[in-house]
């Protein structure tokens, strides 16, 4: 009987809930199945109150889905951001060599140096312009450079506080509890159901003996004599 209720449980579900990225029908049903399990449900008042349950832990389940995902996409906007700040300073160590370089020639040197990915970033910002002093390119790309002035990097403990929104933080503990509140009040529901159906099974009618009893025979006194 067991494998057939859990073998009822897989037809009907895949159409009517709607899945979300990374979110998969399997796991979607092994929780179903797990709740079957865990709480039988008989008669549709229970069939009523464990899907609502299956309902409220999925979302549940999203809500924790949600939190990591966010978090995760923040913590890489922070990581890329710092290694864009690394960029900057590498680059930026190299104000003084441009500043002494007064020619193309050791522009070029400089720039061979440097990774691909910069050296065509400073020659995008700073070309040598058509007409210009040669021997001032290089002093001009140094004076850009050491203007630079690179963000503060957000890592070890800073990165936490930055990935960490204490203003948001109440809100979203808020709605963790509102959910965990109704998943524990539909469970609450379910077990009195139960009970319920428990105890009036237990209460069986009384039976009443309508069957007529033999009077006693009447003696002394009380018997009248026959006319």
């Amino acid at each position: 009987m067991a494998g057939k209720k859990r073998n009822a449980l897989k037809h009907g579900a895949n159409a009517n809930e709607v899945m979300l990225w990374s979110e998969k029908y399997e796991d979607y049903e092994s929780l179903r199945a797990d709740l079957y399990v865990e709480f039988s449900p008989a008669g549709s008042t229970e069939e009523y109150l464990v899907r609502a349950l299956l309902d409220l832990r999925w979302r549940r389940r999203r809500l924790d889905c949600y939190d990591r995902i966010t978090t995760q996409k923040r913590l890489n906007e922070i990581r890329k951001e710092n290694e864009n700040i690394r960029n900057r300073e590498y680059v930026a160590a190299f104000a003084t060599e441009f500043k002494a370089a007064d020619s193309v020639e050791k522009v070029e040197a400089i720039l061979s140096k440097l990774p691909a990915g910069y050296e065509r970033a400073i020659l995008s910002q700073w070309p040598l312009e058509v007409g210009a002093d040669p021997a001032t390119w290089g002093s001009k790309i140094g004076k850009a450079l050491a203007r630079w002035k690179p963000e503060t990097r957000h890592e070890g403990a800073d990165e936490f506080v930055e990935v960490f929104d204490l203003d948001t933080f109440d809100d979203d503990l808020a709605r963790v509890e509102r959910l965990d509140a109704m998943i524990d009040r539909t469970i609450k529901r379910l077990m009195q159901v139960k009970t319920m159906k428990q105890m009036y099974g237990r209460l069986e009618p009384k039976l009443i003996n309508l069957t007529p009893t033999k009077e006693s025979p009447v003696t002394g006194r009380d018997q009248q004599p026959l006319n």
